[in-house]
This record gives C-alpha cells, sequence and structure tokens, in this order.
C-alpha cells in the first residue's frame, strides 16, 4: 500500500496542474484575439462605421458582436478543452478544431458586420437614410456606380421621388417583388449637389429643434465655432434618420456637408 501511495504520488508531481494551465492557455488566445479585435475595432470606428454612423446605424452592436465571437468565444473554448495532460498529437487537434471553429465564427461576424454598415445618405424628400450595400446588389450594382451622384467613402445621395403614374408602378414594383424601398432604387438616384435647391425646402427649423434639446444646442454651437459661423442660419440641415438613432446632417449653401450633429437621448426627433 505504501509503494503505491508514493508510485501514484511521484505521478501525481509530474503531471502540470489543470487549472492554472488552462488559465494560462486561455490568457495566450485572449492576447491573441485582442490583437485581431484591435484590427476590427479600427475597421467599424474609422472606415465601415464612421461618425455618426456608428451611434446611428449599429457600430455599437457591430463592436459587441466582435466582443463575442473573438474575445468571448475563443478563449472560452481554449478554457474549456485545453488539457494539457493529453497527448501533444491530442492538443494539437483540439488547438486546431478551436482554431477552425473561431476563424469560422469571425468570418461571419465581420461579414455581417461588413454588409450591414452604411455605404451613403440618401435624401428623400428632406430625410436622409441609409444606404446599405445588400439592396444595391439586388439591382446589380455597386459601390462604384455610387460615385456619379456624390463623392467619398459616404456620399450623400439625392433619390428622386416618382413624378407620374409610370414612374410609380416601376418604384412599387420593385418594392413589392424585391422588398427595396423607394429611397433605395438606384434608378431613382441623382447628384445631391444638382438637387440642393429642391431639398432645401424640407430642411430642419435648426432653431426650434436646438431651443428644446440642450445637448444638440452645444453640439451645433461646436460645429458653428469650428467653421467660423457667426449663426445658426448660415447653414442647412437635414434629418437622418439612422436604423437605431437619428441624427442632424449639417451643409453649406454649395451642399457640401460640414458636420453631423448626434446626442444621447434615443428619441427621435
Amino acid at each position: 500500500m505504501e509503494t503505491l501511495t508514493t508510485e501514484t504520488s511521484a505521478v501525481d508531481i509530474k503531471q502540470p496542474r489543470l487549472l492554472p494551465a488552462k488559465l494560462r492557455a486561455a490568457s495566450i488566445h485572449m492576447g491573441i484575439s485582442a490583437a485581431v479585435f484591435l484590427v476590427f475595432l479600427y475597421l467599424i470606428l474609422v472606415e465601415w462605421y464612421p461618425p455618426p454612423f456608428f451611434s446611428t446605424d449599429g457600430g455599437w452592436k457591430g463592436v459587441q458582436i466582435m466582443v463575442l465571437v473573438d474575445i468571448v468565444l475563443g478563449p472560452m473554448l481554449t478554457f474549456i478543452i485545453f488539457n494539457p495532460r493529453k497527448s501533444r498529437k491530442e492538443i494539437m487537434l483540439d488547438l486546431s478544431i478551436i482554431a477552425v471553429f473561431q476563424l469560422g465564427a469571425l468570418a461571419w461576424g465581420g461579414y455581417t458586420v461588413y454588409n450591414q454598415r452604411p455605404i451613403a445618405a440618401v435624401e428623400w424628400e428632406g430625410t436622409l437614410r441609409p444606404l446599405t450595400i445588400e439592396p444595391l446588389h439586388v439591382q446589380g450594382k455597386d459601390l462604384g456606380d455610387l460615385q456619379q451622384f456624390g463623392t467619398g467613402p459616404h456620399p450623400v445621395i439625392h433619390a428622386e421621388p416618382p413624378r407620374n403614374a409610370e414612374q410609380v408602378g416601376k418604384m412599387m414594383e420593385l418594392t413589392l417583388n424585391k422588398d427595396i424601398a423607394g429611397e433605395q432604387q438606384f434608378w431613382l438616384f441623382r447628384p445631391f449637389k444638382g438637387s440642393f435647391e429642391e431639398s432645401k425646402r424640407h430642411s430642419l427649423n435648426i432653431s426650434a429643434v436646438a431651443g428644446s434639446n440642450a445637448e444638440i444646442r452645444r453640439e451645433l454651437d461646436k460645429i458653428l465655432s469650428r467653421e467660423g459661423a457667426k449663426k445658426a442660419e448660415d447653414f442647412i440641415y437635414f434629418k437622418f434618420t439612422g436604423r437605431y438613432k437619428d441624427a442632424i446632417f449639417v451643409f453649406n449653401n454649395a451642399g457640401d456637408q460640414v458636420g453631423a450633429i448626434t446626442w444621447g437621448n434615443p428619441e427621435r426627433l
């Protein structure tokens, strides 16, 4: 009995302690995941959902998705599955399975966040709305096709409402058969600057809006100060109806966007 106990103790001493080994492996995985997450964080904040789209159109939700599939999922799987008492071959097989699973989750998460990003703001009777890539693809168009209507990574585009029964019928056909709203239909797109004088008739009364919201007033004052404007009436303001929140886009009299106003209150304008 004493010999058996001594042999068992010797074996236990040689075996690595399970919990510290699991924590160490999960920590290493966490460090790698954090580096990958920083790349996605840059893309979300700067390239895919720059202000004001981050707050209005799901940038924060995109960050949450990437945290879940990158920072949480991978290290958690490593902690659960990793066992230093297995053979080297078994450990490598486990880690390979985890890597494949996480890469698949990263691909899904990255594609979802990328595919839902706003690629333009479309003005429809005085209200700006986000445009994503999916309705363009359904119509056989791509990002490059938008550059004829506006420049920049997130151009502002005017959508011309149908003027006669034939155009209304065409718009309704796309809406009903392909689930593409009027402001997303490519054939209705026009250059924003070319329609600016007409669109201005639908612009916001910023004095009334800012007068009832102190946060909007502060953000407006920042833009006026930055642009060297003496009064709010020097600019034109359009409501932007994002998927999750509203914002106010600010333009000069030539139709160039000079800024955007967001606020913390989730209530719509």
